[in-house]
């Protein structure tokens, strides 16, 4: 806990120099254009695709002429561009070294958004930066847990400008205004519900608020061309659309779990719980096949879109049978939820790190004596990239599947009776053993919070206990051993991170870091006002 806490004091520390203060003119932070053409390409390849929020042919002209012209672009534009770039920054490198510059464009929309007129934001242009912003906020990590309270302001102002009613009831306007304001509407509906659900929230959304119809499925450059040649409604085709539609499908079902499971107090029974199960496993079938279905002759989804979409589904079953996890362990009656929990939480790991399936076993233990600790790599692979580098959500589908894996690992093999070591499930420590460095990676890439990175080694350190057949208290050994371990390594880390911002900002926390302090004398890490591990035994074992 000594370790911990200090962890703690250089992690606000670090996030402090993140932030660029006042803010007294927009966009003088612009990257050169090579840079610039690597972020905007990032997040056009990646979140894009899914959450449509702009129109990407009318976008890269625009990109293209502020190039040409930089002091002419409108303000809002500017804003919008930073915002893109704030996203695909996630994806530069492994180590997001531009998180900096993310957190102060990110900023710089929070700041622009509050500047009054408030009306002269409530546009098509300003609701895009509004989504924007609720999407780059989670991933530059600029207070990523309360995004949620953003999208209820983004949800309104939507409203207020008309786009929960369908542009056939409004007054007369382009085929091209009505599709922007259908699908900019869709995209609203589905953070609204993402983020109720990462923060149990009740989704203040329902089919009866509104009558909007779903887009067309058709590219973007067909409908900037006004081609009703190729509307393509029986979606034969793939477009720019048809995963954002796909996802569309099964909105009803999840938001029909979300509902129950976060409204409060909670209502919903056993029976409530399978009956939802069946209705959402028909979704996600359909789901999997319509993806399946596009010929092969012809374009075909990305394996970012395949693998999000699938795993934003499986999330939705994941939540629904987890109030019964913990009884599911106890009861066999409630084993059938148990299954449901843990093998989607399984198939969501392997989706983020499809690499996974085809890597062999090690026999190696599962902490290291040594110092050469494994990091994992993500290149090429965005939305592996996303899990490494990225908070909120994209932490989230991770930290959660694989704490839900390591939990079954850890109870199964309590529960073998046989006379030998117990046995583990080859899958399941293959994800123990991969989160191990995604943990530490996301440490090396600027996550602060050290506590998953904990938690994952000292159950790391009680399967590799078991497995080598320890029991009574000598299983707390490598428990405490590997927490003790861990903790160090990050302090080390955030020591470096902290350092190095200093150095590059020319500025010293010397005042309010005590190094001496800090660190305990002749390398002893432990606090003289803790007698006992007070935390970490009953967290493992409540």
């Amino acid at each position: 806990m000594a370790i911990l806490n200090r962890c703690k004091v250089m992690g606000r520390s670090i996030k402090a120099q993140r932030y660029p203060g006042i803010i007294n003119k927009f966009g003088t932070n612009m990257p050169p254009r090579d840079v610039a053409n690597k972020l905007v390409d990032g997040y056009l390849r990646s979140v894009e695709t899914v959450f449509r929020v702009l129109l990407v042919p009318s976008f890269k002209s625009d990109y293209e002429q502020y190039w040409a012209a930089p002091d002419k672009a409108s303000l809002s534009f500017v804003i919008q561009l930073q915002l893109v770039m704030a996203i695909g920054a996630t994806l530069y490198d492994s180590r997001f070294s531009m998180r900096k510059s993310a957190v102060q464009w990110v900023t710089e929309a929070q700041y622009w958004l509050i500047v009054p007129p408030a009306k002269g934001k409530l546009t098509i242009s300003g609701l895009q930066i509004m989504i924007l912003l609720s999407i780059a906020r989670e991933t530059a990590s600029v207070g990523g847990d309360l995004v949620w309270i953003h999208v209820g302001s983004l949800l309104r102002s939507g409203c207020y400008m008309g786009l929960h009613r369908d542009p056939s009831r409004l007054p007369t306007m382009s085929r091209l205004d009505a599709e922007i304001r259908r699908r900019l509407w869709n995209t609203i509906l589905e953070l609204e519900l993402k983020t109720s659900g990462d923060s149990g929230g009740f989704p203040t959304v329902s089919p009866e608020t509104s009558d909007t119809k779903a887009p067309a499925d058709i590219d973007d450059i067909d409908l900037m061309n006004d081609d009703k040649q190729n509307h393509n409604e029986a979606g034969e085709r793939f477009t720019d659309m048809s995963i954002a539609l796909a996802l569309r499908e099964s909105f009803r079902d999840r938001l029909a779990i979300y509902q129950m499971l976060n409204a409060t107090p909670f209502r919903g029974t056993y029976d409530d719980t399978i009956q939802l199960h069946r209705r959402f496993m028909k979704s996600l079938k359909t789901l999997m096949k319509r993806l399946k279905a596009y010929p092969p002759s012809g374009r075909q989804p990305t394996a970012f879109q395949c693998r999000l979409v699938e795993i934003i589904a499986r999330r939705s079953l994941i939540s629904l049978h987890l109030p019964y996890l913990g009884a599911g362990i106890k009861e066999p009656a409630f084993s059938f939820s148990r299954k449901e929990v843990v093998e989607s939480a399984v198939k969501s790991y392997y989706l983020l790190f499809p690499s996974l399936a085809t890597s062999p076993n090690s026999s190696s233990p599962l902490i290291s004596d040594g110092d050469d600790l494994e990091v994992l790599s993500t290149e090429g692979d965005d939305l592996a990239r996303f899990t490494v580098c990225a908070a909120g959500f994209w932490r989230l589908i991770a930290s959660q599947s694989s704490m839900i894996v390591i939990l079954e690992l850890q109870t199964t093999m309590q529960e073998e009776d046989s006379i030998g070591p117990p046995t583990p499930r080859p899958d399941l420590l293959n994800v123990l053993r991969h989160s191990l460095p995604l943990y530490l990676s996301r440490i090396q890439a600027g996550e602060t919070n050290v506590k998953g990175y904990l938690f994952a080694a000292a159950l790391a350190g009680h399967v590799q206990g078991l497995i080598d057949g320890l029991s009574g208290s000598k299983v707390t050994e490598p428990i405490l051993s590997a927490a003790m371990k861990t903790e160090k390594i990050c302090f080390d880390i955030l020591k470096q991170q902290l350092e190095s911002a200093e150095r590059a900002d020319g500025s010293s926390n010397a005042e309010q870091f005590a190094w001496d302090s800090l660190m305990a004398t002749n390398g002893e890490w432990t606090d003289n006002s803790v007698s006992q591990p007070p935390a970490l035994y009953p967290l493992l074992y409540p």
